[in-house]
């Protein structure tokens, strides 16, 4: 997430107005603060809601002049209700805010503190000062078009002030499963009747909606082209890629309890999340480019099963899923199985057992700078000496 920009060119009258106005919003500051949590944030005058598209930004010392092309704004409830960009955190700090979302937070990036301050009307404007001078936060003017179509994005501005008020009022509402602000899954995989999704979020989480399930990745068999998922129970923790199970289509049906307090674990999680999907955007480009060779996405075999399959199609890795890695060699579909165990690990030959054998595998996948999912035993998407030292220790201990 990125900030605002600050200037200090401007006639001395102008100074001394903003100079009152930053003493009359500093005084609404001691009134009313927001507390910690999820929220969105919606343009009043615009309706449009605050989304968070990439996690890169600079800041100019000399000018401070502050890159905001990381932000836009949203009017689709459709878009705006499963995406997770549209989740800020608001963090009380010493004297401002640090709004984060995807990873990232304002203050990581511009090392400035953003006040989120209560006008009195149920309205916040956001905005930051330096040396006395303020610039305020505010949603894309339009008024010249009329194509609802044209209004339905926006971008985020700092050359609007005071008199036009109406342009920097935002709405922070809490994200809450019971209200009409609430944040749900849009699945994007159907199989055998019942409705998927990979899913990477900032955010912890629990289900509210009945019959919602989530699984990690914790075995790759290339040999038998299985990849097997266990359930995780207790809620997903924050950063945490799935798999999840939905009870509908749409994101109504599939709500998610967003900061809840969490239990579950996802050891050996082979599954990789991918936050932004920002292409031709500029500086602010953010990517990850898709491998058919190395990289399996959700999708389904030939007889309408879960698996994870090639798609040729696709470019790039879409915003909040994930991928598994497989090697060069690796079946085009790996089907998704529960009812089996993962294979043994450091069974590389796939004989049962774990020896002499498999650390030849090891060496020669090692010598040839070869992938395999199943050799990779620190999960750390590379075959090296590490995972050889693991494997010589797997044989001593049997």
């Amino acid at each position: 997430m990125v900030g605002v920009r600050f200037f200090f060119k401007g006639p001395m009258l102008m100074k001394r107005i903003q100079l009152i106005i930053f003493a009359m919003i500093c005084t609404l500051a001691a009134q009313a603060q927001i507390a910690n949590g999820y929220y969105r944030v919606k343009s009043s005058k615009q309706g449009r809601y605050t989304r968070v598209l990439d996690n890169r930004g600079s800041i100019n010392l000399q000018t401070t002049d502050a890159d905001m092309g990381a932000l836009c704004t949203q009017r689709s409830w459709d878009i705006v209700a499963s995406d997770p960009g549209s989740v800020i955190y608001i963090k009380k700090m010493t004297s401002g805010y640090d709004l984060q979302s995807q990873g990232t937070g304002s203050y990581a990036i511009i090392s400035y503190e953003v006040r989120v301050e209560d006008m009195g009307d149920g309205k916040y404007w956001c905005y930051a000062s330096k040396a006395g001078m303020v610039k305020y936060l505010a949603d894309e003017q339009i008024t010249f078009l009329s194509s609802e179509e044209e209004k339905e994005r926006g971008c985020m501005v700092t050359n609007i002030g005071p008199s036009q008020g109406e342009y920097l009022d935002w709405d922070v509402i809490p994200v809450s499963s019971t209200g009409d602000n609430y944040f749900g899954l849009a699945p994007t995989v159907s199989a055998r009747g019942s409705y998927y999704q990979t899913f990477y979020a900032a955010f912890p989480f629990t289900f509210s909606s009945a019959g919602m399930e989530a699984y990690y990745v914790d075995g790759i068999n290339e040999s038998t082209g299985k990849v097997h998922i266990k359930e995780i129970t207790g809620g997903v923790p924050a950063s945490t890629p799935v798999i999840v199970k939905c009870s509908a289509q749409n994101a109504a049906g599939n709500k998610l309890n967003v900061g809840a307090s969490t239990s579950g674990s996802a050891s050996g999680n082979k599954l990789t999340g991918v936050y932004f999907c920002y292409p031709d955007a500029g500086n602010h480009t953010n990517v990850k480019v898709y491998d058919p060779a190395t990289m399996r996405v959700l999708g389904t075999a030939s007889d309408g099963s879960l698996a994870f399959v090639k798609d040729t199609n696709l470019k790039y890795i879409p915003s909040n899923t994930a991928y598994i890695t497989v090697s060069t060699s690796a079946p085009d579909v790996l089907k998704v199985t529960t009812g089996e165990e993962p294979s043994l690990p450091g069974d590389l030959s796939g004989d049962g057992t774990v020896s002499g054998q498999d650390l030849v595998i090891m060496t020669n996948l090692i010598l040839s700078n070869t992938f395999r999912a199943d050799a990779d035993l620190n999960n750390d998407n590379v075959v090296s000496g590490a995972d050889y030292v693991i494997l010589v220790n797997m044989i001593l201990s049997y």
